[in-house]
């Protein structure tokens, strides 16, 4: 059963790192686990579906408390450990955010000169309103490419983390140990890449091979 916890605890991690605000997901996160280990002092498995469901009618008992608490308490300081500065960069990651909230103090000096341009440009600010994060800094990278360089270095690096956690919990569902051999090379592009084949079309100009 302590497993069940342990596959929705790297669930919930994952989808923390498909998110682009860090510095809001670490400490979101933090909280989290607290919440969860208190709710398992007091024999409540409500924040563990698979869990819930395995126990029914029964209650948490002492030896399966104690291993899901560690679990937890492993998890928050692994976390921590990974991400050791992220509260102090929380303020120097603000701009990326909305560039049009920050004061130029907010950012660093060496691109302090395109913040303020940018943050003065009208155009771009209607942009903003009218964009995801992503695509407002890729379009404004050939115009200011200092800041929109390190907006971009710190979103993708949280994307990329999540991006290789889905990977490796693909080949794992893939590559089985009754199918060690497997190539899973074009195996794992389906499942991974966003863009979705367009089956009923690759079928429609195949011709059908007829029985004689």
């Amino acid at each position: 059963m302590a497993a069940a916890v342990i596959v929705e605890t790297k669930g919930g991690v994952s989808d923390f790192q498909g998110g682009h605000e860090p510095q809001v997901n670490g400490r979101t996160l933090h909280g989290q686990t607290d919440l969860w280990k208190c709710r398992v002092q007091q024999g409540n498995a409500a924040s563990f579906r698979n869990l819930d469901s395995a126990l029914a009618d029964s209650n948490l008992d002492s030896d399966l408390k104690q291993q899901i608490i560690t679990h937890l308490s492993d998890l928050k300081a692994e976390f921590i450990r990974y991400f050791l500065d992220i509260d102090d960069k929380r303020e120097a990651w603000k701009f990326i955010r909305n560039p049009f909230q920050c004061e130029v103090a907010d950012v660093a000096d060496e691109v302090q000169e395109e913040f303020l341009e940018l943050k003065f440009n009208s155009t771009a600010k209607e942009d903003f309103k009218d964009m995801d994060l992503e695509t407002f800094w890729v379009k404004y990278l050939p115009v200011y490419p200092l800041i929109s360089h390190q907006a971009l270095r710190i979103l993708t690096m949280f994307g990329s983390t999540y991006l290789c956690e889905t990977a490796f919990s693909t080949l794992v569902a893939i590559k089985t140990k009754y199918r060690n051999r497997l190539n899973v090379e074009g195996d794992l592009r389906c499942p991974l890449l966003s863009i979705r084949p367009r089956i009923q079309d690759l079928v429609s100009k195949k011709q059908c091979q007829m029985s004689h």
